[in-house]
């Protein structure tokens, strides 16, 4: 109980005050806008970078991506399966699914994950989170392609191409393997390390980067609002939520064996909510849009229930 009061509070009341506060004038659609920037280019990277840099390569548990990814993409099959059943075209399948597969890793699992288990929970985190957009956003433009017209699928390897580059340039991206990068460097060199100043600057930032990117999701939620289609968007949030964690948690137990933290730490990742960039991709295609805001705002409220009992569950103790 003292986890969920020690993790479960703290995160989901910063993103309470986030919605408060989006809510009046004191935070428009354009300082949100600012606010993400500075989150997004300045805080995460210097908190993913630090933590990073003392990760020696040879720790890390490739298997981790077997299975994640390995339960997110049989779970996409499945509601791939159930939309057509439900009499949906392939955009609105692919939204269906995308909406009951993607975390809100960065935004909602950094900071999570950071109260919980410090920065080694975050090694394992990272991971995921490295190549996770890139894998799944990709698949699902491919996917959202080839229910365009004819003219929109001649450009398909060059959407796909752009989609795949746009999340490389992602500011989070290039942090993780540059303090990864960083980290071996100084261990190869003797008497190379970030310069005492230099490093002071990045902890200020890092310490900043959890309670603002958890304000800017409360302030996201209360600018996107309530759509239409919620039944579709409960049931994909019923797999995000619930399904996904429980198939995630079984793989790394019994399959593919990892270590505790990191299954621990992976399995929270699957029920974290939908991730922002659900209905990004939403509004880029025009499809499903009212389906995937309304599985983001649900997931994201229903999780702090199905979070509270996932850390019970784990037996998570408060740091």
């Amino acid at each position: 109980m003292s986890a969920i009061v020690d993790i479960i509070v703290p995160v989901f009341g910063m993103v309470l005050i986030g919605w408060v506060i989006g809510r009046t004038p004191l935070l428009s659609a354009e300082g949100l806008r600012g606010l993400t920037g500075v989150t997004f280019y300045a805080l995460f990277p210097a908190l993913l970078f630090r933590s990073m840099a003392k990760v020696r390569i040879e720790t890390l548990e490739p298997d981790i991506l077997l299975v994640f990814f390995g339960a997110v993409f049989l779970l996409y099959g499945v509601l791939m399966l159930l939309g057509r059943a439900l009499g949906m075209g392939i955009g609105d399948r692919t939204m269906l699914a995308l909406s009951g597969v993607f975390s809100n890793g960065v935004g909602i699992g950094i900071p999570f994950i950071t109260y919980a288990f410090g920065e080694q929970g975050l090694v394992p985190l990272l991971m995921i989170i490295s190549v996770h957009s890139l894998i799944l956003l990709t698949f699902s433009s491919f996917l959202m392609e080839m229910d365009a017209p004819g003219g929109a699928r001649r450009r398909l390897l060059g959407r796909l191409g752009g989609a795949a580059l746009n999340m490389l340039k992602h500011p989070v991206i290039p942090a993780i393997f540059a303090g990864l990068a960083w980290g071996e460097l100084t261990r190869l060199v003797p008497g190379l390390a970030t310069p005492a100043v230099i490093d002071r600057i990045l902890q200020a930032l890092a310490m900043a980067a959890p309670p603002c990117g958890l304000i800017m999701v409360g302030a996201s939620l209360a600018h996107v609002g309530l759509k239409g289609h919620w039944q579709s968007a409960a049931l994909a949030t019923a797999f995000k939520l619930a399904a996904l964690p429980l198939l995630v948690w079984t793989l790394g137990r019994y399959v593919f064996p990892l270590d505790p933290l990191w299954l621990t730490v992976a399995t929270l990742n699957a029920a974290l909510p939908a991730g922002a960039n659900v209905y990004l991709v939403a509004q880029m295609y025009g499809v499903g849009v009212a389906r995937a805001t309304n599985a983001v705002v649900i997931s994201t409220a229903a999780s702090v229930f199905t979070l509270s009992i996932a850390l019970l569950l784990l037996g998570v103790q408060a740091r």
